[in-house]
């Protein structure tokens, strides 16, 4: 990847114009737009969660991992389990760069990551702070490991 900076004097103080050039609009493109997109958001500490009876905030510094089972949603802390409707990928959206997917049905905060083992089926576990654990499929390992920096 090679990346470079040009002056444009006709755009505004803070106005930014970034342009991705490539053969073709791939993976590693589609990631960047994503990323891009995600540092034009506004990132808020809390993360709403609408339950039955009322709507609950929960810091993303203490928010150990997120699944899904059907289309319900497992908010994990270190105390609780909060559960509500919703779809994963939605939830993503709204996390800041500390969180990466690692299966079809789990998210996970990189900081609660203690360590990544060899799992039954093939696939890895990750065992996260206050002895919770998180299937890795293999089709998400190679995004968790350069998140890593391996």
């Amino acid at each position: 990847m090679q990346i470079h900076f040009q002056s444009d004097p006709l755009l505004g103080p803070d106005d930014l114009n970034v342009t991705v050039n490539a053969v073709a609009k791939n993976d590693k493109v589609i990631k960047l737009l994503n990323y891009l997109d995600k540092y034009n958001q506004k990132s808020s500490s809390l993360i709403p969660i609408k339950t039955e009876d009322r709507i609950l905030t929960i810091k993303q510094t203490e928010l150990i991992k997120v699944e899904v089972t059907k289309n319900i949603l497992s908010f994990y802390t270190k105390s609780d389990v909060i559960q509500t409707n919703g779809r994963l990928y939605q939830v993503l959206t709204r996390l800041n760069e500390n969180f990466v997917q690692v299966s079809k049905h789990a998210i996970i905060n990189l900081n609660h990551l203690l360590s990544l083992e060899a799992g039954f089926t093939g696939n890895m576990i990750a065992k996260l702070n206050f002895d919770q654990r998180a299937d890795v499929s293999r089709k998400y390992l190679p995004e968790l490991e350069r998140r890593l920096g391996l």
